[in-house]
Order: C-alpha cells, then structure tokens, then sequence
C-alpha cells in the first residue's frame, strides 16, 4: 500500500523527516550486519520486550523504532513518513514532530506490551511512531484529500479523517481475531496518540512550554460551532460567493507563516476560515 497526498501546500522534506529517514534506514543497514554477527543478539537487545524492560534495559522503548523484522517492513514505514511527516511537521515545528513521534511510538510499544505483548515476544520497528503522525495528520487536516495506491496499482480515494478512523478500525479488529507477529496493538496506540494531539493537542499548547485553559476551551467551542455551519440561500447568495470560493495562494501563504510562526492557538477565525476552505479545494 503507497500513500499520495492529493496536493500539498510545500513540496520537499523537512529537517525531522530527513533525519528520520536517514537514520531509520542506516540503524537497519547496522541491525542486518550485527544480526549476522551475532546471531540475532543485535536485535534481541535492542527491540522491545517486557522481559528487556524487566530486567531494565530502558533503552528499549526508543530503540525499537529504528529496527524493522525485514526490507519491506522499512520501506512501507518510510513511505508513510515521507508522506505524511512533510506537511504535519511544517505545520506543528520541528521539535514539536519530534517529540510526536518518539512520544508516540513510546506509547505504541508500551501499550503492545499492555495489550498483546507477552515476556517472550519482542516488538520492532516504527509503524506505532508512523501512525501517530498519520493520526496527527488526520486531526490538523480532517478534510485533506488522500489517496491510497492499494498494491502499488488500485488508486482509492478518501479524507485523512476517514483514513485514520478505517486503520485505526481495522487494527482494532486485527487484535481481536488476528493476534499474532504485526504488532496491531502497537498501530492502535500510536494513531490514536497522535489523532488526540492533531486535533487538541496543538492548539491546547502542549510541546510549547504553556496551556491556556481560556484558549483550549475556545478552541473546542470552535469546533463545535463549525459542525452548525451551513450555506446560505436565497438572498444571502452574494455571502455564499463571497466566502465559498477557495482563498488565494497569498492568503494561504500567509495563514501558514503565522501557524508556523505561532503555532495554531494564535489563528483568527479568518484564518480558520481560509484553512478550512482551502482544505475543500481540488
């Protein structure tokens, strides 16, 4: 399965990304190496398991993610960073996407070890971290247009929102009947950490050093209020032009230097107004 974004604000990677990318695929170049050295002691150390933790090797929880159980498992995780981290990270700042994918690929693991993990089974790889940020994804841009190359050839189309909620379903369902070697419980945790952060988490502050409480709960209100936001006929046409035709390119641009800036507590509802359609445009 490959991800394309419809559009996209900005082309090309990021700082975390590119790190991310690059250092993923040369801990698992060193993780091939040491395995055939070792015997498989490499990854035994080094990926996740209750009985590591156990007997405190707490390094587990982070270094887990750089592992993968083979190529195609590195690959599929490294295309959905690469097309989902971009824009969530042009979006929230850098540091703040760090700290969403190590925080949520922390919790994956934890929460696998929770759920399905048992002493002597061990977890790798970075699928809960990239489900946090396809989660974040999906709770910044609900509406994006996203489409799924299932297979590499079948192209199906549907919002982030409803993306998230089908994986999130899916893995759900996977834990009940399919227990087994993919770490569903790990997918489960991760994207819906990230879903949280994506849709109350950055506006409520968390990752820049405050919480407004008066902020987070007008922003909630906010969201509320859209659900009742409906167009009007009749001889309110002249409005319907007016504030239904997708914003400007300069308009946009400008919204996103003050998110990125800013972060997005500090949006008018002008802003909010222009995002919103400029996340309907095709």
């Amino acid at each position: 399965m490959q991800y394309r974004n419809s559009y996209s604000f900005a082309p090309g990677l990021t700082p975390a990304v590119r790190f991310l990318l690059i250092g993923t695929s040369a801990a698992y170049l060193i993780q091939a190496i040491a395995d055939q050295l070792t015997g498989g002691a490499f990854t035994a150390l080094f990926s996740l398991s209750l009985a590591g933790l156990l007997r405190l090797e707490l390094w587990q929880p982070v270094t887990y993610l750089f592992l993968h159980g083979g190529l195609w498992h590195l690959i599929l995780n490294m295309l959905g960073l690469f097309f989902f981290g971009p824009e969530t990270e042009r979006t929230i700042g850098t540091r703040r996407f760090l700290a969403l994918y190590f925080t949520c690929g922390i919790l994956a693991g934890l929460g696998w070890i929770l759920i399905s993990g048992t002493p002597a089974s061990h977890c790798l790889g970075a699928s809960g971290a990239i489900f946090g940020v396809l989660g974040a994804f999906a709770g910044l841009f609900p509406q994006r247009p996203v489409t799924l190359l299932v297979f590499f050839v079948i192209p199906v189309s549907m919002r982030a929102r409803t993306l998230a909620i089908a994986m999130g379903l899916f893995s759900l369902l996977a834990i009940i009947s399919q227990p087994g070697q993919i770490a569903y419980a790990a997918h489960l945790v991760g994207g819906l950490a990230g879903y949280l952060y994506g849709l109350y988490g950055v506006n409520a502050g968390i990752g820049r050093g405050s919480f407004n409480p008066r902020q987070w709960w007008n922003d909630l209100c906010w969201r509320w209020q859209r659900r009742k936001f409906k167009v009007l006929r009749g001889s309110d046409r002249d409005w319907e032009t007016k504030t239904g035709e997708p914003p400007s390119s300069q308009e946009v641009d400008e919204v996103l230097a003050k998110i990125s800036k800013w972060g997005l507590g500090r949006l008018t509802p002008r802003d909010r107004d222009i995002l919103d359609r400029a996340s309907r445009r095709k």
